[in-house]
């Protein structure tokens, strides 16, 4: 279940190409957290898959934070600013 759950919440990453293509012209701020986002996606899943036996509380802190990325993400490419 663990495993799973890891593996499912790195999945929306996959829609990255997408997702800079639907950003408008990125610039300052926001095309760093774009380009950094992938790296996070990345990070947080090899955290979360190292401690998902020793610290499961931990593991998932660290699916819920990915899930809330993915989200926030969306948000900044999606709504005008």
């Amino acid at each position: 279940m663990k495993k799973f759950a890891i593996i499912v919440a790195a999945l929306p990453v996959l829609a990255y190409p997408w997702m800079l293509s639907a950003a408008p012209a990125a610039e300052g701020q926001m095309k760093v957290f774009l380009w950094l986002y992938p790296v996070y996606v990345i990070l947080a899943t090899v955290c979360a898959w190292f401690c998902r036996n020793t610290r499961p509380a931990m593991m998932w802190i660290l699916v819920c934070l990915t899930l809330l990325t993915h989200a926030a993400m969306w948000v900044l490419v999606l709504m005008p600013q």
